[in-house]
């Protein structure tokens, strides 16, 4: 299968997951599953849908993919309150607004659409940038923004900082600066957020390179996820980009060589790291290491010598037949951290649209100039999984996706839908 079929088969997969407001589905994750709420997040999927789609602009010149970009930015721009928040934009804590780092996601997504709209005479490039300029300034300036630390707090009413969010927010900044032609986004706002993730920076040490994940009145919290010290990447490149200051591209270096050093022989990475060398291994990220791979592909012309074909291996374990990419490998050993076996958890095997969308990205954006794109060639699948330690059989049609125990189905979401039809709470919360 050629990367072409991938993206064309996740392509078809996006569409079937669509809701009338959006991207839908079941969310799993390390800090919590959002099961029974299905319908669109409002979320960082978006950042890896609008800017696959543009990709695949760029290199087909086929408009049928700036129009999927568009209708993507017009979910978010329906969505968007008029508090300026977006509905269902804490990922797997929706439906609640306000989530961090996915509405500064967003708005990076909606500033991208807006600047491929202008640059091709299009007025209506103006809407979007309005929404994002809207949440920017009317969310994050007025209410995360600490005038004390010089940083954007993740939460209004508790101080505290997270480099990866923050990273994320830092890049949309450029961008708004950039098309609007007011620096003071960056001079006032973003080179503080550059300044703090040095902060939080290890300098020296067996965990040289590594980021803390967030620190909470001025103490850092010694965690560190190779996902999320990727995602700072982006932005630590971008102030390198805007300032010419080798801190901030020595900073990315240091943080991918961590990353790497973090890598297994198969091309996956543990969860997370802490002092003193214990490892969470599991549950171990499949489709979200399209960003560790993009972090690679952004550092390679600034000379970074990484082989990402191990983990572009390791990404490519878990195309499904329908489309979809699997979530993790070892979602059942999230407490023990025991080998989870062959057997896949249902957490596992679920495709949920948030991490799809950072497989979705990479794969679009490697793709050559000029690529011709196959019909996708998609089909049914049942596979054997675990869940609470039973087997079952894991089902994803066209239509929707179920679990069954037995004859019993315990899960059924019916794509589309903004809740699951069935969704047993003796399985999933006892």
């Amino acid at each position: 299968m050629t990367d072409a079929n991938l993206v064309a088969n996740l392509d078809h997969w996006l569409d079937s997951v669509r809701t009338p407001a959006g991207y839908g589905g079941p969310v799993v994750h390390w800090w919590r599953n959002s099961l029974h709420f299905t319908g669109a997040g409002l979320d960082w999927r978006y950042e890896g849908i609008i800017h696959g789609y543009l990709a695949l602009y760029r290199k087909t010149g086929d408009a049928r993919w700036l129009s999927k970009a568009r209708q993507a930015g017009d979910d978010l721009l329906h969505g968007q309150m008029p508090n300026t928040n977006f509905r269902n934009s804490c990922f797997e804590l929706n439906p609640y607004p306000g989530g961090t780092p996915h509405e500064a996601a967003c708005d990076l997504a909606l500033l991208a659409l807006a600047e491929a709209l202008r640059t091709e005479g299009d007025p209506a490039w103006q809407r979007y940038y309005e929404a994002a300029e809207f949440n920017i300034t009317g969310y994050y300036l007025r209410l995360l923004w600490d005038s004390d630390t010089q940083t954007f707090r993740d939460n209004p009413d508790v101080p505290g900082f997270v480099p990866n969010k923050s990273a994320t927010l830092s890049q949309a900044l450029c961008a708004l600066a950039i098309l609007s032609g007011d620096e003071r986004y960056v001079e006032q706002y973003a080179l503080p957020v550059w300044e703090a993730i040095l902060r939080h920076q290890i300098r020296k040490g067996p965990l040289q390179g590594a980021i803390y994940q967030y620190s909470a009145n001025d103490r850092p919290i010694p965690w560190f996820f190779p996902l999320y010290i990727a995602r700072c990447v982006p932005g630590l490149l971008a102030g390198y980009e805007w300032a010419g200051d080798e801190r901030y591209l020595e900073a990315a270096y240091a943080a991918m060589h961590f990353v790497m050093a973090c890598r297994y022989e198969d091309g996956s990475f543990p969860q997370v790291i802490y002092p003193g060398g214990r490892i969470n291994r599991y549950p171990q990220w499949i489709a979200a290491v399209g960003d560790i791979l993009r972090a690679l592909t952004l550092l390679a012309p600034y000379g970074f010598d990484a082989d990402p074909l191990p983990t572009v291996d390791w990404l490519l374990t878990g195309i499904l037949s329908s489309g979809g990419i699997r979530t993790a490998r070892g979602f059942a050993s999230q407490g023990s951290q025991r080998d989870p076996g062959a057997m896949p958890a249902f957490r596992d095997l679920l495709p949920v649209a948030g991490w799809a969308s950072m497989a979705f990205r990479y794969l679009a954006e490697c793709l050559p100039d000029g690529v011709v794109f196959p019909a996708p060639a998609v089909s049914p699948l049942e596979i054997a999984c675990t869940v609470r330690g039973e087997n079952g059989i894991f089902v994803e049609m066209e239509s929707q996706i179920e679990l069954r125990i037995g004859r019993r189905v315990i899960y059924r979401w019916r794509k589309g839908a903004d809740w699951a039809d069935i969704c047993a709470p003796e399985w999933f919360w006892k």
